[in-house]
């Protein structure tokens, strides 16, 4: 049975590159790593900082598709490097890292929804309603619908508490 490896990375290190066909998710041990959007150009976004106990690489990973960012080591680094072959072995060896996956997905989620309804927020707030309507109605009753989905169900997201429901 494959064994999970741990591999070593120095500060600076390029681990992944968008366009990588990298079938291999990580777990991060020791350290640190920056993710970031256009690397090394004029146009280069940091998207998150990820540390001990995170784990990236996990949509690549699990829809086996391209890397679409590059990921870079910010100190030296230690990492699970799981694989097809060992995935099943390295979560039945340690159970507690599931949770800790799902939790760490579950973040990465509620961090996209709550941008999502911002996004949202900003668009009627500086958008011509009324012509948005009119020039894309399906698409503006979709989103609307699923702004007052994600503020129902998750009001914490956006800061609420159960005492605002209450006023």
């Amino acid at each position: 049975m494959p064994n999970t490896g741990e591999r070593r990375f120095k500060r600076g290190q390029i681990i992944c590159k968008p366009g990588e066909m990298d079938m291999n998710m990580y777990n991060i041990l020791y350290g640190s790593v920056a993710v970031y959007k256009d690397y090394g150009t004029p146009e280069e976004v940091e998207v998150v900082t990820l540390s001990e106990g995170d784990f990236f690489n996990v949509i690549s990973f699990l829809e086996s598709r391209p890397r679409n960012t590059t990921v870079v080591a910010l100190e030296p680094l230690v990492v699970s490097e799981i694989t097809m072959e060992n995935f099943g072995k390295y979560f039945s060896e340690r159970p507690a890292k599931i949770m800790s996956l799902l939790q760490h997905m579950s973040a990465r989620i509620r961090q996209l929804q709550k941008a999502y309804v911002e996004t949202c927020h900003a668009l009627e707030a500086y958008s011509d309603k009324e012509r948005l309507q009119a020039e894309h109605g399906e698409w503006y009753a979709q989103h609307s619908k699923m702004v007052h989905y994600i503020e129902a169900m998750f009001p914490y997201m956006l800061g609420k508490t159960e005492n605002d429901e209450e006023k």
